[in-house]
């Protein structure tokens, strides 16, 4: 008999449910992983471009400020009286304050100390830029500066401000921690190559030079970044000279962290456009500050009887005017001529350039137009003219019919006149701007004074140079003062499209510009003239002391130039990430 056995299949559901149910749990823990880490990549992104913005931020706050007008202007804290800006820049040094940081301090993040090495938002980056500072030196391509490339000791190589952008020193305050600023050097960008020899891979340090291998401060001429002549010239815009001038560039670096910790570090290159060479008021227009148009042979431009030339600016920095002992510059005391540039006496100097269209000193044929010098001169660099330069002619409305011969003290006011002769030791001629003169003749006897009211303001005297002058358009006899008082050359301008004798025995000193391109200039008188001139030929051999004021450069509002970027090696974005 066979016995059949039923087995209980009983609780077989309950092992696939609880299976299926393991199952389920592990994909619900996986999705809620996911979900979390997807969470958290999205956190990390955001808090990574929170700290990317920011770190830009920080470089327009800094970009802005660096502007004249800007009410908290930091322009005098990374650029150089000399050459005005945006041409003067400080390149840095241990003891000049060149480095700029401004500063972004509060309560979340603690002391920001980007000088010190040890401080939790040290500058990092510094040690990659050129810079010879004290003891710091350069550092391997990606590696932070720390150890022997540690940043430089004491305080004398930064300056600082703080930030005054929206909620700044509070905790709503954009998470950029500070912001460097300063002139660019060549070589300024090292990055690592690798060579393979027999199997062996070595790397060493190349740099994405300007051009060369020098460390010397980079400019922008409108269209490329240029290597200065450094120490030679001290200012961008003694690179050219052609019709534009030249900006300095400054490497501008931002570093951003985050309250999450995300940290961004960013670097762009800024510059301001270049400005053409036109004084307001006025079209002078010149290649140097002293310009002899004609194209005689050795003498269009006569330098004699210890005539010193050298430059200076008026222009503004924080809102004070230059002046010549704060600005004065032996590298801005160019020349220049068609012609031969004569330079004669032991104690005659032009240490600047001096342009001409052969740059052969001492020619002999005088076949060209070359530099001569007799009794051992100071002379700067020979340089030669792209071309013949050709000045535009002013354009004289008409003078009036009114003649003024003054022997006392006499107001004007802007408009047309004949002749105007000032003489008698109390003949005080006070011209009242801002405003035009048009007039046949001016005239300015011995001890006699021609001035500007207000101090501050700019007057154009047009002369027509009439039959009437008798071959005098303009004189100034011995010791006559043309008295422009604001120091500023631009204020005061005299246009003279004729080709008659203009004489210049000045006082002490004066300030103006001349631009007479057709007219023989005599200078006598041994004073001191600030500002520029241009004529057919100068013959300066009363020994009159020549400054340039290199504020001339400079396009009509030089104080509300924008800082933009220059190169077209960044991201679409026009800045660079760095790794520290």
């Amino acid at each position: 008999m066979t016995n059949i056995q039923n087995k209980s299949e009983r609780g077989v559901a309950l092992l696939f449910a609880l299976f299926a149910l393991v199952i389920l749990s592990a994909i619900a823990a996986t999705l809620v992983t996911m979900g979390s880490t997807e969470t958290m990549v999205n956190s990390n992104y955001r808090s990574e471009e929170t700290a990317f913005f920011a770190a830009r931020a920080g470089l327009y706050e800094v970009t802005d400020r660096m502007m004249q007008t800007n009410a908290n202007s930091i322009a005098s804290n990374i650029m150089t009286a000399t050459g005005g800006p945006p041409f003067g820049a400080v390149v840095p040094s241990s003891g000049n304050g060149g480095i700029f940081y401004l500063i972004n301090q509060t309560t979340a993040t603690g002391t920001v100390a980007p000088w010190d090495i040890t401080n939790k938002y040290a500058d990092t980056e510094l040690c990659h830029e050129g810079y010879t500072i004290g003891t710091m030196t350069n550092a391997t391509p990606d590696v932070p500066c720390a150890g022997t490339n540690a940043l430089p000791t004491g305080s004398t190589w930064y300056t600082t401000v703080n930030s005054n952008a929206p909620w700044s020193g509070t905790t709503a305050a954009l998470p950029y921690v500070w912001v460097r600023a300063s002139w660019k050097l060549n070589n300024s960008l090292p990055y690592l190559t690798a060579t393979t020899t027999g199997g062996v891979t070595t790397t060493s340090t190349s740099y994405y030079s300007v051009n060369g291998t020098s460390s010397n401060p980079v400019c922008f001429n409108g269209a490329n970044e240029v290597v200065l002549n450094y120490p030679t010239n001290t200012s961008c815009n003694l690179l050219t000279s052609g019709s534009t001038a030249d900006t300095p560039v400054f490497l501008v670096t931002a570093l951003a962290i985050t309250p999450s910790g995300a940290r961004q570090m960013v670097q762009t290159e800024v510059a301001a456009p270049p400005p053409t060479f036109t004084v307001t008021p006025g079209g002078f227009s010149d290649p140097d500050g002293f310009f002899a148009v004609s194209n005689a042979c050795p003498a269009a431009m006569t330098l004699a009887g210890g005539a010193q030339v050298d430059g200076y600016s008026s222009a503004k920095v924080g809102g004070v005017t230059g002046t010549y002992t704060g600005t004065h510059s032996n590298a801005l005391g160019n020349v220049g001529s068609n012609g031969g540039v004569t330079i004669q006496g032991s104690s005659s100097s032009v240490p600047g350039k001096i342009h001409v269209l052969q740059p052969v000193v001492n020619g002999a044929s005088c076949a060209t137009s070359d530099i001569y010098t007799t009794g051992g001169p100071t002379i700067g660099t020979p340089t030669l003219l792209s071309s013949t330069y050709t000045p535009p002619t002013p354009t004289i409305p008409p003078a009036g019919s009114t003649n003024e011969t003054l022997k006392k003290a006499t107001t004007l006011a802007p408009g047309s006149y004949g002749n105007i002769a000032v003489s008698t030791p109390s003949g005080v001629l006070t011209l009242t701007g801002p405003g035009t003169f048009n007039v046949d003749c001016l005239s300015l006897g011995a001890n006699s004074t021609l001035q500007i009211s207000p101090a501050n303001t700019q007057v154009v005297i047009n002369v027509t140079g009439d039959a009437s002058c008798g071959g005098s358009p303009i004189s100034m006899s011995a010791n006559s003062n043309v008295n422009n008082t604001s120091g500023v050359a631009a204020n005061l301008m005299i246009n003279y499209a004729g080709t008659q004798q203009v004489t210049m025995i000045g006082g002490p000193s004066s300030y103006y510009v001349l631009n007479a391109p057709n007219a023989p200039v005599k200078l006598n008188g041994g004073s001191d003239f600030y500002g520029a001139l241009i004529a057919s030929t100068v013959d300066d051999h009363g020994g009159v002391n020549l400054h340039f004021d290199n504020a001339l450069t400079v396009s009509p509002n030089p104080s509300v130039t924008t800082y933009s970027s220059v190169t077209s090696s960044y991201n679409t974005l026009g800045f660079r990430s760095l790794p520290y």
